[in-house]
């Protein structure tokens, strides 16, 4: 059904929502504060840093709510158990993104051609 939500993104949202209202809370008593000539607004209120806290560990415990998790191998090999589901990583077209080069090469090149 389109219409449902999951108790994943339920979660999610609520902890996405639970960080805005914090950073709006936050900025609402800095400007608070300003006006008010506090000397120490250097760190948010404790109840800003709970909610932060509370609402990074929703969104933590809603995308860990995904399922079970499967195995990631680099390549296959023989030892494949039936039963299963396993995620292998694609193989590069190139070793472009696997070699680490520096120009140490052209310029040594550019040495030699001088």
């Amino acid at each position: 059904m389109a219409g449902t939500i999951s108790a994943k993104s339920a979660m999610t949202s609520a902890g996405v929502l639970f960080i805005l209202h914090s950073t709006y809370s936050c900025l609402q008593y800095r400007s608070l504060a300003v006006a008010a000539d506090l000397p120490d607004t250097s760190s948010p209120p404790l109840d800003v840093v709970l909610e932060v806290f509370l609402g990074f560990f929703l969104c933590l415990v809603g995308q860990l709510m995904c399922g079970p998790f499967h195995e990631v191998r680099m390549a296959g090999g023989s030892s494949v158990k039936r039963n299963r589901v396993e995620i292998v990583a694609p193989p590069f077209r190139s070793r472009d993104f696997d070699l680490f080069t520096t120009r140490a090469k052209s310029l040594s090149v550019a040495r030699r051609a001088a």
